[in-house]
């Protein structure tokens, strides 16, 4: 795999370093994120947009801390069949179900799913629905979760926002049918603002929490609930480091994107 290459070649490291300076990138409670030493475990993280940003920082700071350290990330069938699949798959996605995460985690490898999928590009909310798939991940192979919070991609990758409904209907909807709105990236991107990751406590779900479909639903939002408490706190670790620089507070000023509507 292309990926593996890259990391055996130090680029893993490089782009960690460069994360840490360009974005500011950093990870609280980063002991708590896994090694090669830790058996499978299955990442729960918020996502936003399409560009995955946050992804690939998870990604080069854990191969940085750990070369061997092996996961995948389970994504939209539309990133690894389309147009782009060769290079998603090269770095190591393959298309998300419950099948090929559980074969996965039984193999011993890691797992990354965002369950906001694509519903994360609703620019509407903060936090979209939490699919349930993973946790049908969990009831065929169970291993311990490690929820991550994360807070200022959206400031590095802004959007400009249509309400157009010809764009709308020809663009977004055949990737969701909720979709009513249509994305433009706010150029220049990415921006170089800070990015913050908070990593919580491993969570241990028995077989039994997850033996009824209300057992599923109950465990999907108190997994929400850490995500999001979690995202709170890298929001507030970003934000107290920016105020806490007069120059790092007026670049953020100047750098810094908002998503903004379009008028048409």
């Amino acid at each position: 795999m292309l990926r593996d290459y890259l990391i055996r070649l130090g680029v893993a490291d490089a782009l960690d370093k460069f994360g840490a300076k360009y974005f500011q990138a950093e990870f609280l409670n980063e002991d708590r994120l896994p090694t090669s030493e830790d058996g499978p475990v299955l990442l729960v993280m918020n996502h936003t947009a399409f560009f995955g940003l946050e992804a690939y920082l998870l990604g080069s700071r854990l191969f940085s801390r750990d070369p061997d350290f092996d996961y995948r990330t389970l994504v939209w069938k539309g990133f690894t069949e389309g147009a782009a699949g060769p290079w998603f798959r090269a770095m190591g996605c393959e298309t998300i179900s419950i099948e090929r995460g559980s074969t996965l985690l039984k193999q011993g490898r890691n797992v990354l799913v965002l369950p906001e999928g694509v519903g994360a590009t609703d620019v509407r909310n903060r936090f979209n629905t939490f699919r349930t798939g993973y946790l049908r991940i969990l009831k065929e192979q169970p291993v311990p979760v490690i929820p991550i919070g994360f807070s200022g991609v959206d400031e590095a990758i802004p959007w400009w926002v249509s309400r157009n409904q010809f764009l709308a209907q020809t663009f977004m909807k055949p990737v969701d049918p909720s979709f009513d709105f249509f994305l433009v990236p706010k150029m220049p991107i990415p921006r170089p603002t800070k990015v913050v990751f908070s990593v919580g406590e491993p969570i241990h779900l028995s077989a039994e929490e997850l033996g009824t479909e209300e057992g599923i639903q109950a465990q999907n939002e108190a997994i929400k609930s850490v995500v999001t408490n979690l995202a709170d706190e890298a929001e507030a670790h970003r934000q107290a480091s920016i105020e806490g620089s007069t120059v790092n507070r007026w670049w953020h000023k100047l750098a810094a994107g908002r998503i903004q509507e379009l008028p048409f």
